[in-house]
């Protein structure tokens, strides 16, 4: 067991710099003179070290570029003059193809400033962002204390939501759920208990302790295997690149067409599988202790990949919404829910008798989840259609009549009426079977319903967006409509590919407090996520007004283009969210 505490230490002290590093990018710090009194007017020296390979901009703005670093004083401190900075470097800048003014390595600002009563007690607040060569990090502001203690990130409040913390815990949940459902999947559920008499044995032959060790080890090789995967992703793309490359028309379409050999080989009509040099190169064979286990958790990982592919690939679809950890949280939470029942089992082997035996049912619900890869491949298909056409060819009801017929296909297939070649169907149709049936055949017509114009709820989120009566969907037009009506304009930055945009739009907007609230607004509606010269400029808009570039977010911003307040994320309590439609009222006095 302490062998395996220390392969779980070094994988930790592996892994910690790699998160720490996509977490903090530059350590402030500020300094005062020593004897400075009261009162007086000094100059603060902050110091900003930069991480390698990243670079932090100046003070100077940029039209339509990047967050330029801001310096503030809290009070009772106060500015007392300009401030000045070391040396920086002006190159062009890929990330916005503008030329820019930035800082690599390291920074020093000098800022004049008059002391409050308590001269240890002042702190600065700086807003910055970072960017590498391929990617930005979101907006940060930290509060620095003028003692030369590190500075402590600010906690967004009252007007804000952080979409980092909003939603995590569901999506943790999700992608656990979704571990859950790839064990019934035929690549791995025959595995469980092959591999649970295994470690019983060994648990038998070794001893209580050592036995149980391996198999922890042996989940541990698992969950470490899609925590790796996770963090890949993570680090390779980044939080703003990251939501990109989940846009992508092509790599939608590749996603679709994976999707749909993957339905294939469940269908018995493909065989997919891994090259044998990649599983071979991870065989355990001869490996002594608990590297061993570990070793054969990585295999089973890779060999049981066509299966759990799909599970893997919407897991990492819906962790892209910019923030950088959500890919290791989620393959977190996949792997954990992926190893429990080989643990609880070698714990408790006398359970492993209790499971059911694998057999033509298994090959049955194999294809049955073979159209429900499908129905998901017509989903990235659509995101692709709605990236690349203004007018999508598949609309909200032609994507809910083909999903309506694959549901219907399934149902079918389930009654036997329509076969598939290399698959065998008990004649015998048990309970079980017949509730499938009739979930399967209420859910295709309750998708025809919703064809026809009715609201169909949760699933709206990931349905393409229909027509938006009443928004202004050009920002030059709403801002004249706002100057001559006199009101402030409420922003959806939003997408066509965006889930949770598509959630409160068909589940928050239409409700009637909310829509109360609209009244007081130009409404307008801007798309970011589409290849065309408008999205790029909303895209620049949505960072310049809300500061993130995270979707969704709204601004109500005032005739004279002033931001009053700023909603990050998604919600499901509508209170907050009237909350804040209702806060730009004295907001809107008080510029004024």
């Amino acid at each position: 067991m302490a062998r395996l505490l220390r392969l779980v230490l070094l994988t930790l002290g592996l892994l910690l710099p790699l998160i720490a590093s996509a977490a903090d990018r530059v350590k402030w710090t500020a300094t005062i003179p020593a004897d400075a009194q009261p009162g007086a007017t000094v100059s603060a020296i902050v110091k900003a070290e930069i991480s390698k390979g990243w670079h932090l901009y100046s003070i100077t703005p940029v039209e339509d570029g990047p967050i330029p670093t801001t310096i503030t004083a809290l009070p009772p401190m106060s500015l007392a003059g300009t401030i000045t900075t070391s040396k920086s470097e002006r190159k062009m800048d890929n990330n916005f193809g503008k030329e820019v003014d930035f800082f690599s390595d390291s920074a020093t600002f000098t800022v004049p400033v008059k002391l409050g009563p308590d001269p240890k007690s002042g702190k600065l607040k700086v807003r910055f962002q970072t960017c590498d060569d391929k990617s930005c990090d979101l907006p940060k502001e930290v509060e620095v204390p003028l003692t030369g203690e590190a500075a402590q990130a600010v906690v967004q409040k009252g007007d804000v939501n952080d979409p980092s913390k909003q939603g995590m815990l569901q999506f943790a949940i999700g992608a656990f759920v979704a571990g859950l459902l790839s064990l019934l999947t035929p690549c791995v559920f025959p595995m469980i208990p092959i591999t649970v008499s295994y470690f019983a044995k060994r648990k038998e032959t070794l001893g209580t302790g050592a036995g149980i060790a391996q198999a922890v080890a042996y989940c541990a090789g698992i969950v470490g295997a899609f925590a790796v995967f996770g963090l890949l992703v993570t680090v390779l793309f980044g939080a703003s690149s990251i939501q990109n490359f989940a846009t992508n028309p092509w790599v939608n379409l590749a996603l679709a067409a994976i999707f749909v050999l993957l339905a294939l080989n469940l269908f018995g009509l493909l065989q997919v599988s891994l090259p044998s040099k990649m599983t071979n190169a991870f065989n355990p064979s001869g490996k002594a202790g608990l590297a061993g286990p570990v070793l054969m958790g990585l295999t089973f990982t890779l060999t049981s990949f066509t299966c759990t592919a799909p599970f893997v690939g919407t897991t990492l679809v819906s962790a892209a919404t910019g923030d950088i950890l959500r890919p290791l949280v989620g393959m977190l939470a996949f792997g954990s829910a992926f190893a429990l029942p080989f643990f609880l089992l070698a714990l408790f082997p006398q359970y492993l008798a209790k499971l059911p035996k694998s057999g033509s049912w298994l090959e049955m619900v194999k294809a049955f989840m073979g159209f429900l890869e499908i129905a998901a491949a017509i989903k990235f298909i659509s995101n692709a259609d709605l990236v690349w056409r203004t007018t999508p060819l598949i609309s909200r009801s032609t994507f809910l009549i083909i999903w309506a017929v694959i549901f219907l296909l399934a149902a079918l297939f389930l009654l036997r009426v329509l076969r598939l070649p290399k698959v065998e169907t008990p004649a015998k149709i048990g309970r079980g079977r017949w509730v499938t049936i009739g979930l399967t055949l209420l859910t295709s017509v309750w998708l025809i319903n919703g064809a026809r114009g009715s609201s169909l709820g949760e699933l709206e989120a990931f349905l393409p967006p229909g027509k938006s009566d009443g928004w202004v969907e050009n920002y030059d037009r709403a801002l004249a409509m706002s100057r001559a009506q006199g009101k402030p304009m409420l922003i959806d930055f939003t997408g066509v590919t965006c889930t949770n945009c598509r959630w409160m739009e068909k589940n928050m907007f239409p409700r009637p407090e909310v829509e109360k609230q609209f009244k007081n607004y130009i409404l307008v509606k801007l798309f970011t996520d589409r290849d065309t010269p408008d999205d790029r400029r909303n895209q620049v808009l949505l960072q310049k007004l809300t500061g993130v570039v995270t979707l969704p977010a709204y601004a109500a911003v005032t005739p004279e283009e002033k931001v009053l307040r700023v909603f990050e994320g998604s919600t499901r309590n509508e209170s907050e969210f009237v909350t804040f439609l209702q806060g730009t009222k004295p907001a809107l006095s008080a510029a004024r």
